[in-house]
């Protein structure tokens, strides 16, 4: 049975799909911390929520305009009573007939005043097969 704090935190993820999916890079900049650390798939390092807001702002608005994104339950383990780490796959659909992206998200959370924000957020994309079996020839 899920404890009160996983359910939470379930929910602060569902939300910020949601609100990315809305294409609104500042309700999805409002679930981290305002000194938060964001490590996208490419390695760039963002610090602060104002920086990873811009960066939605930007992603959003152009080549992931329309786009929606789905994460699964995920896992969830307690570091102590106020951090947390999420971790599950997700899928990025964009607009129009592009191809799905599928990605895995690492997310360390902290409770802010009772309420589970992202300290640090790691989002990858998964390789297609043909990249995975690339990189083992």
């Amino acid at each position: 049975m899920e404890t009160v704090d996983e359910k939470s935190i379930r929910a602060v993820i569902e939300a910020f799909g949601e609100a990315w999916s809305r294409g609104n890079a500042k309700e999805a900049a409002s679930f981290f911390t305002e000194d938060a650390i964001r490590v996208g798939a490419s390695g760039i390092v963002l610090r602060g929520r104002a920086k990873i807001e811009a960066l939605y702002d930007k992603m959003l608005g152009t080549r992931m305009k329309g786009a929606t994104v789905k994460y699964e339950r995920g896992n969830i383990r307690k570091l102590s009573p106020e951090l947390a780490v999420w971790q599950g796959g997700s899928v990025a659909v964009p607009a129009g007939d592009g191809p799905a992206v599928q990605g895995y998200e690492v997310d360390v959370l902290k409770k802010v005043d009772g309420r589970w924000l992202i300290i640090e957020g790691h989002p990858k994309i998964l390789p297609t097969p043909n990249e995975y079996r690339h990189e083992f020839r």
